[in-house]
């Protein structure tokens, strides 16, 4: 098998069921990718050699850092299809302007690790899935509406700042800087702003929390209003709104070194892995 007979292609719907097969083959690896996969297939590029199906690329849009990962079939590992594969993504992105590209596989895969490193990626940080299953809280009426695109400005300023101040606190990110607003954003927070909402007090936007299906995909408190259990109430509101749209469990992503992650635990939140992320400069 010759590596430079790989073709890629975008990744269509004909090759769904070949591509579930060959992730169940690596549960651990392959559950993530396959999670991605069946949400968001625009995100991947197919590798073949002939009419056989090697590997997956997961790939975000090219941005000034983007997101990259591979998946190769177990059977066709250490012949250099992951590394032809790693590369070719790479040169297409620094041709449409990345200039870092992290990536990201379990804690404790030792082979993932010395992979990206061979390929020239560095420890970035760490993160645990968490996953919540259970009854919904008991909660009283909080100030809580909807997110409207009014709220835009003032929303993800607090967005920006509170994980800003998380990353330099964990101190893992040395090079965080606060999100600035863009009209892209504005426009993807608009679309689905049914999964996002506010939490205000005097008429105050003070908190921000963001749905993604039943993961707690982001939730943020305004600096000088944390520590007073606002964050507490805010995460079992959200929660309760998973349930209520008909999940059984909630799913979040906590940052290895969050102080945060002593609410979660305290709210039954369980450990389920951690993911390392890695990063290379273009």
């Amino acid at each position: 098998m010759n590596i430079a007979d790989i073709r890629y292609e975008r990744f269509s719907g004909k090759d769904y069921n070949v591509a579930r097969e060959l992730l169940s083959y690596d549960v651990d690896a392959g559950e993530d990718i396959h999670r991605v996969l069946a949400e968001k297939p625009e995100l991947f590029i197919t590798a073949f050699i002939e009419d056989k199906l090697v590997a997956l690329a997961q790939v975000n849009e090219p941005s000034s850092q983007s997101y990259l990962t591979v998946f190769v079939a177990p059977q066709f590992r250490r012949q250099g299809i992951g590394s032809a594969t790693v590369k070719y993504v790479e040169s297409k992105l620094r041709a449409d302007g990345t200039q870092k590209v992290r990536s990201s596989f379990r804690s404790g895969h030792q082979s993932s690790l010395a992979f990206a490193h061979k390929l020239g990626y560095d420890k970035y940080f760490s993160s645990t899935f968490m996953q919540r299953t259970g009854d919904p809280f008991p909660l009283e009426e909080l100030p809580v509406r909807l997110y409207s695109d009014e709220d835009y400005l003032t929303s993800q300023s607090l967005y920006a700042t509170a994980f800003h101040e998380m990353r330099v606190r964990v101190g893992c990110f040395p090079d965080s800087v606060i999100a600035q607003p863009s009209e892209k954003e504005r426009g993807a927070w608009n679309e689905d702003a049914g999964d996002r909402f506010v939490y205000e007090i005097n008429g105050e936007i003070i908190a921000y929390s963001h749905l993604s299906g039943n993961e707690l995909s982001s939730i943020s408190v305004r600096t000088d209003f944390q520590g007073l259990g606002i964050g507490r109430k805010f995460v079992m509101f959200s929660c309760n709104e998973i349930y209520q749209r008909g999940s059984e469990k909630v799913d979040l992503w906590c940052v290895v070194g969050n102080y945060a992650r002593s609410l979660y635990d305290s709210l039954g939140f369980k450990e389920k892995y951690i993911m390392e992320f890695v990063r290379k400069t273009l």
